[in-house]
């Protein structure tokens, strides 16, 4: 069904583009093309038509656009686990960035958060942290403590410093994140329940069990609130909260979550 749903769009959007031929080679016209592929999970066309964009873009100098579209590009190819065709498109961005744009522009921000993925991908934690940094200075400059974009870098380092077993400075990441989430959007939004959920991640590996469950706890709750209590997606909470009352060798509370996990 989704993938008959994508079709149509798609087919909507190409019979929409073939009305007026004039969009057909546009810069905004590839652009709004590569963007109806990539939504509708169709990465390879969206790439075709980001790379058409891209050099309309770079014929009438629009280098914000031309920054964005080669940081589209490298999201894709990262997510392919394309890391170097990846980062050679960020790093044109990162480049239009340094030379075009104001250096704290938030398009640079996204070339430097975007790099530090790949090098976390790469298991490059140090080069993955000292980008994701760049990106979060800038986005403290240009939009304040608070806001869902600066959640979003504190958890990407609080992940990184996690997978590098770096347990403290996760914790410390995660916490800010938790923070400004809550107070942007609440305790039963997904991203807060993410923020509880890899906090009771990065307790559990320091061995710091009773925090962890409760954080496992806190995540539970409000995922119960957000989605009922019967919901499918409350089984990975349950099992969370099931394998620390294992390692604290309480089997009857392990059994107890486990069962409810469905597992």
């Amino acid at each position: 069904m989704k993938l008959i749903k994508n079709a149509a769009a798609t087919l909507f959007v190409l019979i929409a583009f073939a009305n007026f031929p004039e969009a057909q080679t546009s810069a905004e016209g590839y652009l709004q093309l590569a963007e109806n592929f990539r939504k509708n999970t169709q990465p390879d066309s969206a790439l075709v038509y980001y790379e058409k964009a891209s050099v309309e873009f770079q014929k009438r100098s629009d280098f914000e656009n031309l920054a964005n579209t080669y940081n589209q590009m490298g999201i894709i190819l990262t997510r392919q686990d394309k890391y170097e065709p990846a980062k050679k498109y960020l790093e044109k961005a990162l480049q239009i960035g340094h030379t075009s744009l104001d250096t704290n522009h938030l398009t640079t921000a996204v070339s430097y958060l975007s790099l530090g993925v790949v090098y976390a991908a790469e298991e490059k934690y140090d080069k993955s942290i000292k980008f994701h940094n760049q990106a979060l200075a800038i986005r403290l400059l240009k939009l304040g403590e608070y806001h869902a974009d600066i959640a979003t870098s504190y958890g990407n380092i609080g992940n990184v410093y996690f997978n590098s077993k770096n347990y403290d400075k996760a914790i410390e990441a995660h916490t800010k994140a938790m923070i400004i989430r809550e107070k942007i959007f609440g305790e039963k939004s997904v991203e807060t329940i993410q923020s509880y959920t890899n906090l009771g991640n990065s307790y559990r590996e320091k061995k710091d069990y009773k925090i962890a469950l409760e954080y496992f706890d806190k995540a539970l709750q409000n995922k119960i609130l957000q989605r009922g209590s019967g919901h499918s997606e409350l089984a990975r909470f349950y099992k969370n909260i099931s394998e620390v009352y294992y390692l604290m060798d309480d089997k009857i509370q392990g059994d107890f979550y486990k069962v409810r996990s469905g597992n």
